[in-house]
């Protein structure tokens, strides 16, 4: 026997996502799902791969077990055979027999509740809807219960049936040598039941492709890459089991005037030379409206003036303050008696210097 590489099976990379994993193997088991293959014999064992394959894959203590194996038996020189051969401390069996003795694959009975998966999205924010709070409509792609079966699956409304195959246990024992492993029946797919007559809209599946519009509510202050967390928006249970949760990753939207550090806020205020050498008054724009800024004379460019107070507020009552960064323009043209003043300054400043 050849050790199967239960990656290639799935068709996904060793470094895939259990939630790759999953979508990959729901869209296999669908397709080869004996339902949809009645008398196909090459589709019945390419579902008991799959199948074989998701058993370990769709467990990370399993998959972590299984890629340490396939490691060690690349190292040696052999295959993963190798370690579960007679003798040489082996032990015979398969690699579901190393699980079982483990304690990881006890027989299962019918799959009872199960929650649903969480939904993960990215939601850009508005700069100012970020530091005051505010609630945005966004719309979500995620599975509803099927309509033309209300979520039964059945195309008569009947209820399903004790399944022919597992008899209601949910799981097929399969003998190697001398050991023994089950696994989810893949007549029912570890339910215990069937549907007889299953719903054509969602192929007794009971659930269809959706969207829905949900409202967001921004708290105050909420940061770049936050996450909001709301509870029971995520993907629908199974078999009677809770939602999932939609996972909201908050990317907070740019602004004309503004940059924000955490709390903080800063701008840039342009002045020229006169008024940074005098220093000025100057009205500048805040989260909270306009207010008068003082410039103190002989202020350097790229100095930065502190307003207190003035920044970003969160949810627990922490305020940022709001930082000025001076700019300084310097003209490109200048009159004859601004030319005549600043020769003049120029060199009164060397007399200084030269005292």
């Amino acid at each position: 026997m050849t050790q199967k590489d239960y990656y290639t099976v799935l068709g996904v990379p060793e470094d895939a996502e259990q939630g790759r994993i999953k979508k990959s193997y729901r869209d296999l088991a669908k397709r080869y799902h004996p339902d949809r293959n009645a008398g196909n014999e090459e589709a019945e064992r390419r579902f008991k791969e799959i199948q074989e394959a998701y058993d370990v894959l769709g467990e990370p203590k399993k998959r972590e077990q299984y890629d340490q194996l396939r490691k060690y038996g690349a190292g040696g020189g052999g295959n993963l055979d190798d370690l579960f051969a007679g003798g040489g401390g082996g032990f015979g069996g398969s690699i579901f027999d190393l699980f079982e003795r483990a304690g990881m694959g006890r027989r299962r009975g019918p799959a009872g509740p199960r929650r649903g998966d969480d939904l993960r999205y990215e939601v850009t924010v508005p700069f100012e809807t970020a530091a005051h709070g505010g609630t945005q409509t966004i719309r979500v792609n995620r599975t509803e219960p099927c309509t033309g079966c209300s979520g039964s699956g059945s195309k008569s409304g009947g209820k399903p049936k004790t399944c022919p195959v597992c008899h209601g246990s949910g799981t097929a024992a399969t003998e190697q040598g001398a050991f023994s492993f089950s696994r989810p029946c893949p007549r029912c797919m570890g339910q215990g039941k069937v549907i007889k007559d299953p719903c054509p809209q969602c192929r007794g599946s009971g659930r269809l492709a959706g969207t829905k519009s949900i409202d967001v509510k921004t708290p105050i202050g909420v940061s770049d890459h936050a996450t909001i967390r709301l509870r029971g928006e995520g993907e629908p249970g199974e078999r009677g089991g809770p939602a999932g949760d939609l996972l909201l990753t908050i990317r907070v939207g740019g602004h004309g005037t503004f940059r924000r550090k955490g709390l903080d806020i800063e701008s840039d205020l342009t002045i020229d030379i006169a008024d940074a050498a005098l220093g000025a008054r100057r009205e500048v724009e805040t989260l909270s409206g306009k207010i008068d800024l003082t410039i103190p004379a002989g202020i350097q460019p790229n100095a930065k003036l502190r307003l207190k107070g003035r920044g970003v507020k969160n949810h627990r009552g922490r305020v940022g303050d709001h930082f000025v960064r001076i700019r300084v323009r310097v003209p490109k043209e200048l009159t004859v008696k601004q030319r005549e003043l600043l020769e003049a300054y120029r060199r009164k400043d060397e007399e200084k210097s030269d005292g």
